[in-house]
């Protein structure tokens, strides 16, 4: 038993780690590739700020700004005001309130059938 758990703990380890080292090489191909360092795997990872003893997280960003709740909210009302017709969203919305319907309704016929059947 101890041989067959040092077996799959030593498999799982060797593929862990295969599969970082395979993000490591990927990252460092896109970085080579595309010659623009927002690809580097050092920017997925969030850097962590201490600030009068609490901990911020900020997300690492190549140009370092910050996003502001007026930039949030213009971007918002910039979103709302484009109104765009979406043949395969209206589609789903209205299949998907006939769906609701049709078992609503099934299911309170075998509710009630049930229930007669049980009075």
């Amino acid at each position: 038993m101890t041989k067959f758990l040092l077996k799959c703990f030593f498999t799982t380890t060797v593929l862990f780690l295969g599969v970082l080292i395979g993000i490591q090489v990927a990252s460092n191909s896109m970085v080579k590739m595309t010659g623009d360092s927002q690809y580097s795997t050092a920017n997925i990872v969030p850097k962590e700020i201490s600030i009068q003893g609490q901990s911020v997280y900020t997300e690492a960003s190549k140009d370092n700004e910050e996003l502001t709740s007026h930039d949030l909210e213009s971007k918002q009302a910039k979103l709302e005001q484009i109104e765009t017709f979406n043949l395969f969203s209206q589609m789903g919305a209205k299949l998907s309130d006939g769906l609701n319907i049709v078992f609503s309704k099934m299911l309170s016929k075998i509710t009630t059938t049930i229930g007669n059947a049980l009075t």
